[in-house]
């Protein structure tokens, strides 16, 4: 998490011509005499993620007193630049404030951004009045919503809530956020293996700390990795030792068959009780069931540990693009 707080600063104009989900298009200059958040999110990022339920009690307090809320979404992965599955999850999700779909980075590089999630809020003016980086923050946050709605002329404001939020959620050292493509990812056993193609990997079953090692036949590409191979068994893995509260995986399925997946933890079945709530034990073994593209929760547990992860499966529809790790509890 970080936090800074700016001077004013004009905001970059929006430009015309983008999608807009949950209202006709809107521009800046319209908005005048409003106070404007805009929120940099994409749909499977965890820490945009956490950051929704305050961010729709905002919507719901200050909307009628002049805060307009603007979800930019600018995908992480290919897949998140589908309209409709960007649709699917403001239902899913409960957002009703304005979406504008920013899938050619346009608004992101105007205003120079690298980091999801990221707000700006805009006073009356349209100047730029306070800059947030990550989770947490949000009492200042509020606090910040509050001052410019006031100095538009809005009263009779809420008390804000006291911020329980810990330096963005991060309480232990976790695991970092580890991707699964050859662009951004690592992994300590590839060898020498084409991009894109089917490669035949091999486990020494000697494994470091927040390292990938592949076994069996996967194809490693550009921001994903994908098993395609058929098997009669789930006996093609991945290993990944990682120390956390909690695990998800953004993952998704090739075709409308959906995949599977068979969880393990230091070469047992993941105990029920550190079941994240996409998983389930089915005879004994605890499974991953993966259709849409999305941000899956794997393991939720209410103590911090380290432990070794193995992901094992024989379906040949499985893309798997990322791990991100919780360092509180509850997170």
């Amino acid at each position: 998490m970080f936090l800074h707080k700016i001077g004013k600063t004009q905001a970059q104009k929006l430009p015309t011509g983008l999608k807009w989900l949950n209202s006709k298009p809107l521009s800046l200059k319209s908005l005048r005499g409003k106070v404007v958040l805009l929120d940099f999110w994409t749909y499977s990022c965890v820490n945009c993620i956490r950051t929704m339920p305050r961010l729709k009690a905002w919507h719901d307090l200050y909307a009628d007193k002049g805060l307009v809320i603007i979800g930019i979404h600018t995908p992480e992965f290919d897949f998140e630049k589908d309209q409709k599955k960007v649709e699917a999850a403001l239902r899913t999700f409960g957002i009703k404030y304005p979406v504008v779909l920013d899938s050619d980075y346009k608004i992101w590089n105007l205003y120079q951004n690298r980091w999801w999630p990221r707000k700006f809020l805009l006073d009356k003016t349209g100047s730029i009045v306070y800059d947030h980086i990550g989770e947490g923050g949000y009492a200042e946050t509020e606090a910040a919503i509050q001052k410019a709605l006031m100095d538009a002329g809005a009263e009779n404001l809420p008390a804000i809530e006291p911020d329980m939020s810990i330096g963005g959620g991060i309480c232990y050292r976790t695991t970092p956020e580890t991707y699964l493509g050859f662009l951004r990812g690592r992994y300590a056993n590839v060898g020498t293996f084409i991009p894109g193609a089917e490669s035949d990997f091999t486990d020494t079953s000697i494994h470091e700390d927040d390292v990938v090692y592949l076994h069996g036949h996967w194809k490693v590409g550009k921001e994903s990795l994908v098993h395609t191979r058929k098997l009669p068994a789930p006996s093609e893995y991945l290993v990944l030792k990682y120390s956390a509260f909690s695990v998800n995986l953004v993952a998704g399925s090739l075709n409308t068959k959906g995949a599977e997946i068979e969880i393990e933890l230091d070469e047992q079945p993941l105990p029920e009780d550190m079941m994240g709530e996409d998983v389930g034990m089915i005879k004994g073994k605890a499974i991953l069931k993966i259709k849409e593209h999305r941000m899956y929760r794997i393991i939720a547990s209410d103590a911090y540990h380290q432990g070794k992860l193995k992901l094992k499966t024989g379906t040949n529809n499985l893309e798997m693009l990322a791990f991100t790790f919780g360092g509180c509890k509850g997170m």
